[in-house]
């Protein structure tokens, strides 16, 4: 398994989640990417890619820079994986986010949204090709026991400029506390 450098840095996300029926027009240089199964939306910036996808029996959903359908993988994007869970989804969602807390030497936020609960963390990974960092989120909706791990990633190289995209894609998610 892959370890991650310890975070010099951390700043606390800040996510709006809005209900999918009521989010606004979307910024510019973005549209939003329906997933009616979900009826959920993301944000989708101009040119990058949207595929949807099943991630070890999960529904998952990729926005990326690189076409994750032809290339197989992407450097930069975020990846939405779903669960649903037959325990409580707050419980499963904060003890993920805990275990990948200590796994990735990182510090860690959580905080309510309306009825969702988030946990969430940012660590840096060292792989043979170079360093990625990367912000996770673990969303969880009490009412439905759904929980929506939602991961934002690039190159460390990179990141400074990329996470101006995925701050935009990320402080916009807009789920339906139905789902």
């Amino acid at each position: 398994m892959r370890r991650a450098l310890p975070l010099m840095f951390f700043s606390a996300l800040l996510v709006q989640i809005s209900f999918a029926k009521d989010r606004a027009a979307a910024p510019e240089g973005f549209t939003w990417q329906e997933i009616p199964q979900l009826k959920t939306a993301l944000l989708k910036p101009t040119n990058w890619f949207f595929k949807q996808g099943d991630l070890h029996g999960r529904p998952a959903y990729y926005i990326s820079k690189e076409d994750v359908g032809k290339n197989g993988q992407f450097r930069t994007g975020l990846t939405l994986i779903v669960y649903f869970k037959k325990k409580p989804a707050v419980e499963y969602a904060q003890k993920l986010v805990d275990k990948y807390a200590i796994r990735d030497h990182a510090e860690k936020w959580a905080k309510e949204v309306g009825s969702f609960k988030e946990f969430g963390l940012q660590a840096k990974h060292t792989f043979e090709d170079g360093t990625e960092e990367d912000r996770t989120l673990m969303v969880a909706n009490p009412k439905t026991n759904t929980v929506y791990l939602i991961i934002f990633e690039s190159p460390e190289s990179d990141w400074d400029a990329a996470w101006k995209t995925g701050a935009t894609i990320v402080d916009n998610l807009a789920f339906d506390d139905g789902i």
